[in-house]
């Protein structure tokens, strides 16, 4: 025997190269759950729910069971790129220097993603496919087990896929996916009362169009194979096993490309054409040319608008088309009104099919609140050029309009569609009031309350320029913009409703009038100092929330819990206790003012709002009342009395 140890041979090597992306995924598995308890509390709240579904599996409805698994899976998949699970992941990046190919680099990286507390509290909750079908015999059970296997596998890669595209396609990508699922969290949220039904009538019983849907969806393939005809079943298992193998050759390819180049894909980059030079162009055709000059000779579209005016609006455009925070609140206005309006379908109620457009509006108008804090320095472009002031306001307000009026409008045609039945009328004229006020009134609340990103250039979710304040009042504005066509619609003579949407265009051309004369002058008399906040490069810090019960932080932040309780409670009193039933009369067990008649049920709605009003209210000056951190708890009283 030689006295030195032979050289691994290839299939050594190649072993030895994929296991080295696992042990660094362990190290930094260890080191992370000695610093932080977060995963840990995380993975036993996740051992709970997978203990419920496997408990459901003894007894549940089987396809309810399908649906509750693809559920988890496609959480696996989208919520690591809201909660940021791509930190402490080994990415392909790590591996660009390392002597080894696309196929073993990729099998190494999903080794390492297989090591962590998700893969195994998802493969323990995955158990609950063989769990159900054990009482189908050894046979069904062992097939079960084969598709909770291949189904993690899918999780597993699917997961690897998403963070690593969606982490590079650049900002857009994952703020479109953040805005659409936190839309929809806020959407559910809000139509609890119409979801709450559907979700105890699926836990006993899935429905028959939920069965029929089931069969196209892999998480329900493992049980109809166990419970179909037996050649039925080996087709159902094979095209399981196919999704997941195309998924693993779409991840390799990633991974090779990544490997070489560094980024899953890289845009075609197109070179700019220059404007054609005719002969009768003039000057204002030559590179040189001022901006206004070109307006005036190309004035493309909207003409009959003032070449500045026009320039903003452009840029305007431009920017939330391709703002990664702009884009993500663009999806989440859109997705919440849509869900406001289509949830109670779960329930039979159409009644708010209509208006999915004009909540949809008033949501990107609350959105819009904060957007000048994403500008910074560039500011100071408008405060020196001549006019400069007007031609912002006006563009930003014309941009507004340009980009959300076709979502309003197609939204609430949509509505109209899907349910004939129901009286659009309020809806539709409530739309023009809604556009007005969410163009100009979010501009002046903006310039009102500037509140500045850490980085304009690459600002990410935690800069986040609004805050609860400019939301409420951009979200006021066009409350008070519709306000005359509800009271006409619910107090006014019958033979007055033809009138309602004229109403809803004066209302809508009058609030829009009154916040771009109040943006003008705040931007023209206090440009200075609009422009100063904006080019903060750090914000005071924020006060420090905990996520659990801490009876010192209560004890010295009493103000802000009771603020955080009032301004999260309020909104109940005000929309489904007195709004819903005021404006379109639905009665619910739940709903105070839905037991009663005549005028005690108007007066009982009225007073549920003007209830919800103080709440809210309260809490904000609450809030503006917060101590800020790094204050002194004693010398807070004394500063205060001073004051």
């Amino acid at each position: 025997m030689s006295a030195h140890p032979s050289a691994p041979g290839p299939l050594g090597g190649t072993l030895g190269k994929i296991a080295v992306p696992a042990r660094m995924r362990t190290a930094m598995l260890r080191r992370s759950l000695r610093e932080h308890p977060g995963p840990t509390v995380a993975g036993l709240t996740g051992l709970l729910a997978a203990a419920w579904l496997i408990r459901y599996a003894l007894r549940g409805d089987q396809h309810t069971l399908a649906l509750l698994v693809g559920a988890w899976v496609l959480g696996w998949i989208v919520l690591p790129l809201l909660l940021g699970g791509g930190h402490g992941r080994v990415r392909p990046a790590h591996l660009r220097l390392e002597p080894i190919g696309g196929v073993p680099a990729a099998i190494g990286l999903l080794a390492a993603s297989a090591i962590g507390i998700g893969p195994a509290v998802s493969l323990v909750a995955l158990a609950a496919l063989p769990v159900h079908a054990a009482r189908h015999g050894p046979v069904a059970l062992l097939v079960a087990a084969s598709g909770a296997v291949l189904l993690w596998l899918l999780g597993l890669i699917g997961s690897a896929i998403a963070l690593e595209v969606v982490g590079h396609a650049g900002g857009p990508a994952g703020a479109l996916l953040t805005g659409v699922f936190t839309g929809t969290a806020m959407g559910v949220a809000g139509s609890l009362w119409a979801v709450f039904p559907w979700v105890t009538v699926l836990l006993v019983g899935a429905p028959d169009e939920v069965v029929r849907a089931m069969a196209y969806v892999p998480s329900a393939w493992p049980l109809s194979a166990v419970t179909g005809p037996a050649g039925r079943g080996v087709w159902t298992m094979a095209a399981l096993a196919g999704v997941v193998l195309l998924c693993a050759v779409a991840y390799i390819l990633l991974v090779r490309r990544m490997i070489t180049a560094g980024v899953p894909f890289r845009p075609r980059r197109t070179a700019a054409v220059p404007f054609p030079r005719r002969a009768d162009s003039g000057p204002a055709a030559t590179r040189g040319a001022s901006p206004a000059e070109v307006g005036r000779t190309r004035p493309g579209w909207l003409g009959w608008v003032p070449a500045a005016t026009r320039a903003v609006a452009g840029r305007e455009l431009r920017a939330w088309l391709r703002h990664p925070l702009r884009l993500q609140y663009l999806a989440f206005a859109v997705v919440y009104g849509a869900l406001l309006a289509g949830a109670p379908l779960l329930s039979d109620v159409e009644l708010l099919l209509p208006w999915a457009g004009p909540l949809a509006v008033l949501g990107a108008a609350a959105m819009s609140a904060g957007l000048v804090g994403l500008d910074g320095t560039a500011l100071w472009l408008p405060l020196t050029t001549p006019d400069g002031e007007r031609a912002e306001v006006r563009g930003r307000v014309l941009a507004w309009l340009v980009l959300v009026t076709p979502i309003g409008v197609l939204l609430t045609v949509a509505g109209v569609a899907l349910a004939p039945d129901v009286d659009a009328l309020v809806a539709v004229a409530t739309l023009p009031a809604l556009l007005g006020a969410g163009a100009s009134v979010p501009v002046w609340v903006s310039l009102l309350r500037v509140r500045p990103a850490a980085d304009p250039r690459h600002p990410t979710s935690a800069d986040n320029p609004t805050d609860i304040v400019s939301v409420l009042v951009a979200t006021g504005g066009g409350l008070l913009a519709a306000a005359p066509v509800l009271a006409l619609a619910v107090w006014g003579p019958p033979g007055m409703a033809p009138l309602t949407p004229l109403v809803g265009l004066l209302c809508g051309a009058a609030v829009c009038w009154g916040g771009v004369w109040l943006a003008d002058e705040r931007l023209a008399r206090r440009g200075t100092e609009v422009l100063a906040a904006a080019g903060q490069r750090s914000r005071p810090p924020e006060t420090v929330i905990p996520l659990k019960w801490d009876a010192e932080w209560y004890r010295e932040n009493k103000a802000t819990a009771w603020a955080l309780v009032l301004l999260t409670v309020g909104w109940i009193p005000v929309i489904p206790q007195g709004v819903m039933v005021l404006a379109f009369g639905i009665d619910g067990g739940w709903i105070v003012a839905g037991h009663l008649e005549g005028g005690v049920r108007t007066a009982t709605a009225l007073g549920m709002v003007a209830l919800g009003g103080a709440m809210l209210l309260t809490g904000l000056v609450l809030w503006g009342r917060r101590p800020q951190p790094g204050d002194s708890p004693r010398a807070r009283p004394a500063s205060g009395e001073a004051a």
